[in-house]
């Protein structure tokens, strides 16, 4: 990635079987988060955990005359949430490298599923959501 002007779009598509005790809901929202930049999605009420939840919505975040290793460094985290009152719970989380992204075909992963887990459980390596996104970054030259 060469020092410039980025741009990353990112569609938030769907999650499904997230990890909700039975007979509770939540009310998820997602949290993106790059390069000091954070923008989130509505959040969607009463999902249990047999419930699939569509967004269908994007997210712009524009970066202005970024250093090469700035941009070598960046990663873009997602943070699902359930949307309480006074206190948003972490559901699960997921991170990318924006270069991995960028070395893509097209500068974009389109349609992609990840796992993710809660890195502040005891059990790290448990899923707490299945999440799909597509992501695109382009620069100014692109």
């Amino acid at each position: 990635m060469k020092r410039g002007d980025y741009m990353v779009h990112i569609y938030i598509e769907q999650a499904k079987k997230l990890k909700v005790e039975a007979g509770d809901t939540v009310d998820p929202l997602v949290e993106v988060a790059c390069m000091g930049s954070k923008k989130f999605t509505t959040a969607k009420a009463g999902i249990d955990n047999m419930m699939e939840t569509t967004w269908g919505e994007h997210i712009f975040l524009d970066f202005k005359n970024k250093e090469e290793a700035e941009l070598e460094q960046g990663k873009i985290t997602f943070r699902m949430m359930d949307k309480g009152m006074f206190k948003d719970e972490l559901i699960g989380y997921y991170e990318f490298d924006m270069s991995y992204i960028y070395l893509q075909p097209q500068h974009a992963i389109l349609h992609k599923w990840v796992v993710m887990s809660n890195p502040n459980s005891d059990n790290f390596s448990e899923v707490t959501a299945y999440f799909k996104m597509s992501i695109a970054i382009n620069g100014q030259h692109d």
